[in-house]
């Protein structure tokens, strides 16, 4: 199954980059003699459900054009959503900006966790600005991307 999946997602990547884009997340699953391709897509300031259903409809016509899926499916598109872990490289790019609540593997000064707004990404490393009660001011924190055990945006 998964080289179908890999298959699928090689086909479809360019066709989402065409709208400015991205596959964050590709899932295809059968249940019966149905199945399911759920497609994340993403971009920097988010997506709009007008781009969800204009993507919809590019990949419905290129799926049924080409019939890379011998069965019935259910297409579904949808941005990962504000409770999707961040895990690549492109999605600590893609939220710049945005605070973030990063969980380490190890201590770090004292610390586990670091909650901060994400300033860059250098290299394999996440630039945050950070500050909380002790330090409302702030100060930069360089963390190897190696080092996070779990990313998630905060509101």
């Amino acid at each position: 199954m998964s080289s179908l999946t890999d298959l699928l997602r090689e086909r479809i990547q360019s066709l989402v980059e065409e709208e400015g884009l991205e596959v964050v997340e590709l899932q295809f699953s059968q249940a019966g003699p149905a199945s399911v391709l759920r497609v994340f897509v993403d971009k920097t300031g988010g997506v709009t459900v007008g781009q969800c259903a204009l993507i919809s409809r590019k990949l419905g016509d290129f799926l049924d054009t080409e019939d890379l899926i011998p069965s019935r499916y259910t297409l579904e598109v949808s941005s990962p959503g504000v409770d999707r872990p961040l895990t690549t490289c492109a999605d600590f790019r893609r939220k710049v900006g945005e605070r973030v609540r990063i969980v380490l593997k190890a201590t770090v000064d004292g610390k586990t966790e670091v909650v901060g707004k994400i300033k860059d990404l250098r290299e394999q490393n996440l630039v945050l600005w950070e500050s909380d009660e002790a330090d409302p001011e702030g100060q930069e924190r360089v963390i190897p991307l190696d080092r996070v055990a779990r990313a998630k945006i905060i509101l």
